[in-house]
């Protein structure tokens, strides 16, 4: 875990090109040996750092969609999470908006881009039960999966930026509205 903490560091300060398996070896207090016997290269390690980070969400937001909630605090919820990603790990944030385009490995573009893809199913998926239900427009679930992932993965990048014109607070309910307001049934429909 180690390693990880120290790769997201090195690879947020210096970017991916410029930063070295040799200075994330020195950060995370491990042999150069050690390092390469976990990961054979900075391609994998570069994956492996975004995809967990990625998979933490995944994770966190099955966990809650288990927990029996109505569909207004899934999505709730769904909001929350992915705020958290970005916004509690600015290191990890920083990788994913400045490093993922920045000439990376195309494996390791072509696994993260199916991680994501993988992701929009996973939370259309969700927004198929809610129409089901009839809690729900008649809309196309996996557009707008899609479209509620892009919008806060903005929306993030844009807060990171700009922190002092608004709360995370302020940030999660203005999307939790927007999402809702535009998804969910209103009395008459």
């Amino acid at each position: 875990m180690k390693i990880i903490h120290a790769a997201v560091d090195v690879f947020s300060k210096n970017g991916y090109h410029r930063a070295s398996m040799d200075e994330i070896a020195l950060r995370a207090n491990v042999a150069k040996g050690t390092l390469y016997y976990h990961f054979p290269g900075k391609a994998q390690l570069f994956k492996t750092l975004v995809i967990q980070g990625f998979q933490e969400v995944i994770d966190k937001i099955r966990a809650d969609l288990q927990a029996n909630l109505t569909l207004e605090e899934q999505i709730r919820r769904i909001v929350r999470h992915n705020l958290d990603l970005f916004l509690e790990s600015s290191g990890l944030a920083h990788i994913v908006f400045n490093e993922l385009s920045n000439g990376i490995d195309q494996e390791v573009l072509e696994e993260l881009k199916k991680l994501r893809i993988d992701y929009i199913h996973f939370l259309a998926e969700v927004l198929e039960e809610g129409k089901q239900e009839g809690v729900l427009r008649d809309v196309n679930c996996k557009l707008a999966a899609a479209g509620i992932v892009g919008m806060l993965d903005s929306a993030a990048n844009y807060f990171m930026s700009n922190t002092h014109e608004l709360s995370r607070e302020h940030m999660e309910r203005f999307f939790y509205t927007i999402i809702t307001s535009g998804l969910f049934m209103t009395a008459g429909e």
